[in-house]
């Protein structure tokens, strides 16, 4: 992939996660009530998200985690633990920050977070493993060489 399809496969993976763990989240939470704070909690989730990852090399990361494994590069293990600490290096940043956003700088931030992070933490990992070849031809199709 080129630098512009992989941009364009970081989005739709990115907007694919908003609303996967915002939905989990939601869920997690106590359920559906009101629309609009759904929405904004999807918006917050992809604003964090994107923001992240264009400051973090959550993809180099996440190769070099492989690497240090010995896993060969390309292989389904590989991508299994490159996509297990790209998901973690996300879904805490994400879920952190809207813990914090939504209680506020309390010590019990810490806990309320730590209910839900490893549901969330399972439920972005499955889904970013289910999703990535998806966004990845979808990119190629929407950017061409």
């Amino acid at each position: 992939m080129n630098k512009k399809q992989e941009q364009m496969m970081v989005l739709l993976q990115d907007l694919c996660l908003a609303f996967i763990i915002n939905s989990a989240a939601t869920i997690l939470n106590g359920g559906f009530q009101d629309v609009g704070l759904y929405l904004v909690g999807m918006f917050m989730a992809f604003a964090i998200n994107y923001i992240a990852g264009i400051i973090i090399p959550v993809n180099l990361c996440g190769s070099a985690v492989a690497k240090f494994f010995r896993c060969k590069e390309g292989s389904f293990i590989f991508k299994l633990v490159r996509i297990f600490v790209i998901n973690a290096i996300y879904v805490t940043i994400i879920s952190f920050t809207i813990a914090l956003i939504n209680v506020g700088p309390k010590i019990e931030v810490f806990e309320i977070w730590w209910k839900t992070y490893w549901i969330l933490h399972i439920v972005g990992f499955v889904a970013s493993v289910l999703l990535e070849s998806g966004c990845v031809a979808l990119a190629k199709t929407f950017v061409k060489d």
